[in-house]
């Protein structure tokens, strides 16, 4: 039979078996409530982070909200405004039309009020043109008369005139008359005669103007005196007036060789 001691020595041995496990289990328990209290840890930071996250998420999620009602806004304002601007431009459409319209309407009145302007201005020209032509005819007429007057009255003062100033005796009368040149063209001469100067024969030849001008004389010159030199080889050249235009037109005629009468020498 085993004895006590044995017994003993092996209970001893257990419980010092006992404590060696009780010693490791209080160091395993230990260390699994220092990893428990990290894992504590760990969850309570992790919790942390996933509450930040959540209210990131949440803010996130107002952010968007708002966002949407935002682009809602928008959208709705788009709308309007396209809505606006249809009408704007239909309104404009109608008004653009309503004025192409009115132009057009006063196009067609201008145009007749135009023509009709047109046509009384044209009434008047045809109107003034037969006045103009009539009082053209009277003042032509009157011209006439008074240079007919005044040629009548130089053909009877003339050859007085002439035989006290140049020596000059008129033969026969001093009439209107028409000189032909080699050409045969014809020229109205307002005095018109034959003269004898120191018994040679002379042509006179002479111009009645209302107001002598220096472009007068030049012109009888030209259109009289250069032609009828070439038929007439001896000519005297004489213009009658009422007035000069300036104080030298008299002069002017004499250094052309014409002698001048006035209307107050008759």
């Amino acid at each position: 039979m085993e004895t006590i001691a044995e017994q003993t020595q092996r209970n001893t041995e257990a419980i010092a078996q006992l404590a060696e496990q009780t010693q490791r289990n209080t160091e395993a328990i230990a260390q699994l409530a220092e990893q428990t209290q990290r894992n504590t840890e760990a969850i309570a930071v992790l919790t942390e982070q996933v509450q930040r996250l959540t209210e990131a998420v949440e803010r996130h999620e107002a952010i968007l909200t708002r966002h949407g009602e935002l682009i809602e806004e928008d959208r709705k304002a788009i709308q309007s405004l396209r809505e606006s601007m249809e009408q704007m431009r239909q309104h404009f459409t109608e008004r653009i039309d309503a004025l192409q319209e009115a132009m057009e309407q006063m196009r067609q009145h201008f145009t007749e009020r135009i023509d009709a302007l047109q046509e009384s201005m044209e009434q008047m020209r045809r109107h003034f043109t037969r006045r103009i032509d009539d009082l053209a005819k009277q003042v032509g007429g009157l011209a006439t008369t008074v240079g007919y007057t005044l040629e009548n009255e130089a053909y009877k003062a003339l050859p007085a005139l002439l035989q006290r100033d140049y020596g000059l005796e008129v033969v026969g009368r001093l009439k209107r008359g028409y000189a032909v040149d080699p050409e045969g063209n014809e020229y109205e001469v307002n005095i018109f005669g034959e003269a004898l100067l120191n018994g040679q024969p002379l042509t006179i030849i002479g111009e009645s103007k209302a107001q002598l001008s220096k472009q007068a004389v030049d012109r009888f010159i030209r259109r009289k005196l250069r032609p009828l030199q070439r038929v007439y080889p001896h000519v005297f050249p004489i213009i009658i007036t009422h007035m000069t235009t300036s104080r030298g037109v008299e002069e002017y005629a004499r250094q052309q060789g014409i002698a001048v009468y006035y209307s107050y020498d008759f």
